[in-house]
């Protein structure tokens, strides 16, 4: 996983998939860049250009939160519990006791908040990318696919300002792409950015468990894989947690 803490330009235009694959993965289907990440409005698509970084942390590590046009109680609490696994994951182990302080933290928007993360329902699971000022922050959830712990940390953790795994600058000495079992007009989906120019690692090891990695399958057009690791009989996009280096990365970016 890596933070992107320049300016990032990436040319790419969001397609729609065909009819045929839109009973897949509701990753594919957020409406976003790689499937689920959405941008702030000062994101110039036709340029391919944004700016990511300090400014993308979310001020004291606070994240508002307002679920109220999530209508099912269970549905609500998958969320919370969601978010509340993170938050334990991520926080800081107390000395002589279990419990642990918040690195991050999230919490329903009170009066006074003025940049609120909306979480609602939609096609296929979405996140804004980061923290940013005056426009909307929204997390889509679709009620058939999306609703598991891990598929809402992955996009709680795009919130939180992170990417893909897979698109690091030096993922191809870890895994090999298939181009040609991509669907037509997603390749955009499998880019890589260029390191130093486009983002800057934080100097953690490439993480083939990370909860931010794409599965074998993604955008596949056959069912034949798409990504492949070069290191034998290893597991990719796994969505059940974040991974040690996920954790370490989160603490790292907001100084935990």
């Amino acid at each position: 996983m890596f933070l992107a803490v320049f300016i990032v330009c990436f040319a790419f235009a969001v397609n729609s998939l065909p009819v045929e694959n839109k009973g897949a993965n509701p990753e594919w289907l957020g409406g976003g860049y790689e499937g689920d990440m959405k941008f702030a409005p000062d994101f110039d698509a036709s340029r391919g250009v944004a700016i990511f970084g300090a400014a993308r942390r979310w001020p004291n590590r606070i994240i508002p939160y307002d679920i109220s046009a999530i209508s099912n109680a269970n549905d609500r609490k998958t969320i919370t519990d969601a978010m509340n696994k993170l938050m334990y994951d991520v926080g800081t182990p107390q000395v002589n006791g279990t419990g642990r302080t918040a690195c991050v933290f999230f919490r329903p928007s009170q009066n006074g908040d003025k940049e609120i993360l909306k979480v609602q329902y939609g096609n296929g699971c979405s996140a804004h990318v980061g923290y940013g000022t005056n426009y909307q922050k929204i997390l889509t959830l679709q009620q058939n696919g999306c609703f598991h712990s891990g598929i809402i940390q992955h996009e709680l953790t795009h919130v939180l300002g992170f990417f893909h795994e897979q698109s690091r600058p030096d993922r191809d000495s870890f895994l090999k792409i298939h181009t040609e079992n991509i669907i037509e007009n997603q390749e955009h989906n499998f880019k890589k950015y260029a390191a130093g120019s486009d983002v800057e690692l934080q100097g953690f090891d490439y993480d083939y468990g990370s909860l931010m990695h794409y599965g074998t399958d993604y955008f596949t057009k056959n069912g034949k894989p798409t990504i492949t690791p070069i290191k034998p009989n290893t597991v990719i996009g796994q969505r059940e947690k974040l991974s040690v280096i996920d954790i370490a990365e989160i603490r790292h970016y907001y100084k935990c």
